[in-house]
């Protein structure tokens, strides 16, 4: 988001006891002066703009004609200028810059709308090209993550394990680095969304610990996962997204040590303006400066070199994420070596009623459609399937799923989104479409970018789920379930 600092230009001011015929001559001989400041002792005291003076006023003082003057700060954001102009009662010709209250130069409006919509162009394609990137990258490591968690299924030596989970590891630290800068472009651009539901707190740091206690362990950490507050306490808040915090802070604490202790905790206390949630991730082994976390904060390209982009980008996410869920962020300095950081969010409390299907093993047989333009994403899911005690069929593209979804053989569609000729979407509606039997069969997306809103957008278009790949099998597994019993419902209904 850039600043006023390269728009502001310094047009000479202009004393309130001018005349006003020889102010319209100066701006008359300066094509480009939208503006002048007219300035009493250093100190900005009104605006005079190109067109606001007549041949009639020429016998005037400027101070009889002049407008306020709005001044703002050098500092101030182009957007939170352009917010300014919009909410002024009265059209405004430009802003005065003031340093220490003294004037420094005008920004005209017309200048301030150009750098805007240029800033805004850039940003959408910057958006697209990192989605794009993130979407090329993604797949292909998708594919060596679900190859090698098959592999790691297999019996192997000892050494040839540490092999795959290496392979696992950085190709998931990989995908980490993509999924940030693409969720750091989202939040820039106010697209960042939230799911608000009744989430358990305890569950919350729970699953947090299940989710980083081997990778702590392989790399020789002590982590230590806390929660403060009532036991069945829950709030309403985006539980993924306060998830997803932690884990980026977690990861970022990890990787950049292999020794001394990693400390996460949420606190919850009940107050008269609702839940304040207070999460802590501490690192004891030095890997993180308060310096460091604060500059990262600020500007995650900010003194950006090849070895501490990842960690910029994640702190930077954290940030946006805070304050998209409208709390604050800070980075504290450990007595010792490290750095803790503190989020504070408030959230209402809530109650949560819980009904959880293990989902160990699939209800029923099925016979599977597997459709994706990926050869590796199609063995990955046909040895899925087999895993499951499924039959499958592939297919590589949407029209090919339409032509044979139509002779109505499958209990079940595995469809990934992004394909050539004919995409997951177009292929579901036009499934959707067909009479009978066919057109009910139960679909499942498989695609790397299940936020929420494209999550939605997927389910309106007739699915019935979505799976997130890389493709994690008890995910598969679950939705399988779901998704099946509704064929049994038709089968009875025929």
């Amino acid at each position: 988001m850039s600043s006023l600092s390269g728009l502001i230009e310094y047009v000479h001011p202009i004393d309130p006891t001018s005349l006003c015929g020889t102010v319209l001559d100066r701006i008359l001989d300066t094509p480009g002066c939208d503006l002048l400041a007219v300035v009493k002792q250093g100190r900005p005291v009104g605006i005079i703009a190109r067109g606001a003076i007549r041949a009639q006023n020429a016998g005037l003082r400027a101070s009889e004609i002049m407008s306020p003057a709005l001044t703002v700060g050098a500092e101030m954001s182009v957007d939170e200028a352009c917010s300014l102009l919009l909410a002024h009662i009265e059209p405004a010709a430009g802003l005065v810059v003031v340093e220490r209250g003294r004037y420094r130069g005008v920004v005209s409006t017309r200048a301030l709308l150009r750098r805007h919509g240029d800033d805004h162009s850039a940003a959408a394609m910057n958006r697209r090209f990192v989605e794009m990137l993130n979407h090329e990258m993604r797949t292909p490591m998708n594919g060596v993550i679900a190859v090698a968690d098959l592999l790691q299924r297999q019996p192997l030596t000892a050494d040839a394990q540490a092999f795959v989970r290496t392979i696992i590891e950085s190709s998931q630290a990989t995908l980490r680095t993509l999924n940030d800068a693409l969720e750091l472009s989202r939040a820039e651009a106010g697209e960042m969304a939230l799911e608000m539901q009744p989430s358990g707190l305890r569950e919350l740091m729970d699953s947090l610990q299940a989710s980083w206690q081997t990778r702590a362990t392989q790399d020789g950490v002590t982590l230590l996962i806390g929660y403060d507050g009532p036991p069945d306490l829950s709030a309403m808040i985006d539980a993924a997204r306060v998830q997803q915090l932690f884990d980026v802070l977690v990861d970022t604490a990890l990787s950049l040590n292999r020794q001394g202790a990693v400390e996460a905790s949420l606190q919850a206390e009940r107050t008269p303006e609702g839940l304040r949630l207070t999460g802590r991730v501490c690192d004891t082994g030095g890997g993180l400066s308060a310096e460091r976390v604060a500059n990262a904060f600020a500007d995650p390209a900010a003194q950006a070199d090849a070895s501490g982009l990842q960690a910029k980008l994640a702190l930077t996410l954290c940030r946006r994420l805070v304050e998209r869920m409208g709390g604050e962020i800070r980075a504290d300095a450990n007595p010792g070596a490290g750095v803790t950081i503190v989020f504070n969010l408030l959230a209402p409390e809530a109650n949560v009623t819980e009904d959880h299907d293990p989902n160990s093993v699939l209800k029923r047989p099925a016979h599977v459609l597997v459709v994706d333009d990926n050869a590796t994403n199609r063995m990955v899911a046909e040895a899925l399937c087999e895993m499951f005690e499924c039959t499958s069929e592939c297919v590589e593209d949407g029209a090919e799923a339409v032509e044979a979804a139509r002779t109505g053989r499958f209990d079940l569609v595995l469809m990934d989104i992004r394909m050539p000729h004919m995409d997951g979407v177009e292929a579901t509606r036009a499934i959707r479409a067909m009479p009978g039997a066919a057109g009910m069969v139960p679909i499942i997306a498989l695609t790397a970018n299940a936020d929420p809103e494209d999550a939605q957008s997927y389910i309106n278009s007739g699915m019935q789920c979505v799976v997130e790949k890389p493709i994690k099998p008890e995910k598969l597994l679950l939705a399988m379930n779901e998704a099946l019993p509704e064929v049994l419902g038709r089968a009875a209904a025929a």
